[in-house]
C-alpha cells in the first residue's frame, strides 16, 4: 500500500527492558517512522512489531500490516461489529476486503460482498463471504434487500466512493451504518442531508 511502510524479519538484538520480542523472533510491522522498509536492518520500537505464526511467510506478514490494520479499524473501533449482524462490504476480493470478509465471518456476521467476477466471487466466498453480488451484471441494491428480507444492512463498508455512494446509502436497514474509507473511483459527492432522510 505505501512503499517502505510495511516490512518483515527476524529480531537480530533487542533494547534494554524490551520484553515484546526476543532475538529470533519472526516479526511484521506498518508504519513506524520514518519510513525504510527496503533496508536490510532496521532500528525498530518493539511496540510496532507483530509476531509472526510459523504458518505466515515473511512476505504475507508484510502484506497484510496496514490492510489488517485498517480492517481493526473499521470493524472493532469505528463500529464494532456485533455477531448476527448483517455487513456488505464492497471489493470484497481486495486485500482489505478478503481480511474483513474472514474477520467477520469469525465473529458470527452475515457477509454481503460485491465483486467484478465470477473468478473474485469465488475468491471471496473462500475467505467467509456468504454471499457475493457481481455488481458489472446484478443490481447489488436490490440483492441486497432481496437477501435481508427488504431490510438492508446493517453496515456497509465502501472502499468504492463516488460509484457507489448513493446506492451504499439504499443499501442501508433503518439507523445503519456508512463506513466510507476510500475512493477508487473518485471522491465522494458534496454532502447532501436531505438524502439521508429517505
Amino acid at each position: 500500500l505505501c512503499p517502505g511502510m510495511e516490512g518483515a524479519g527476524v529480531v537480530e538484538k533487542v533494547g534494554e527492558g524490551v520484553t515484546e520480542v526476543g532475538v529470533g523472533d519472526r516479526v511484521a510491522y506498518a508504519a513506524p517512522p520514518p519510513p525504510g522498509a527496503y533496508a536490510d536492518s532496521r532500528n525498530i520500537p518493539a511496540q510496532y512489531l507483530v509476531k509472526l505464526p510459523d504458518a505466515i511467510s515473511y512476505a504475507q506478514g508484510a502484506a497484510m500490516m496496514l490492510q489488517g490494520m485498517t480492517v481493526e479499524y473499521l470493524i472493532r473501533r469505528t463500529y464494532p461489529v456485533k455477531a448476527g449482524e448483517t455487513v456488505l462490504v464492497h471489493a470484497a476480493a481486495g486485500g482489505v476486503g478478503l481480511i474483513q470478509c474472514q474477520w467477520l465471518d469469525h465473529l458470527g456476521v452475515t457477509v454481503i460482498g460485491t465483486v467484478g467476477s465470477a473468478e473474485k466471487a469465488a475468491l471471496a466466498k473462500a475467505h467467509g463471504c456468504q454471499h457475493t453480488i457481481n455488481y458489472r451484471s446484478e443490481n447489488w441494491v436490490a440483492q441486497v434487500k432481496e437477501l435481508t428480507g427488504g431490510e438492508g444492512v446493517d453496515m456497509v463498508v465502501d472502499t468504492v466512493g463516488e460509484a457507489s455512494w448513493g446506492d451504499s446509502l439504499r443499501s442501508l436497514r433503518r439507523s445503519g451504518r456508512l463506513v466510507t474509507c476510500g475512493a477508487t473511483t473518485g471522491g465522494h459527492p458534496s454532502a447532501d442531508i436531505q438524502r439521508l432522510f429517505s
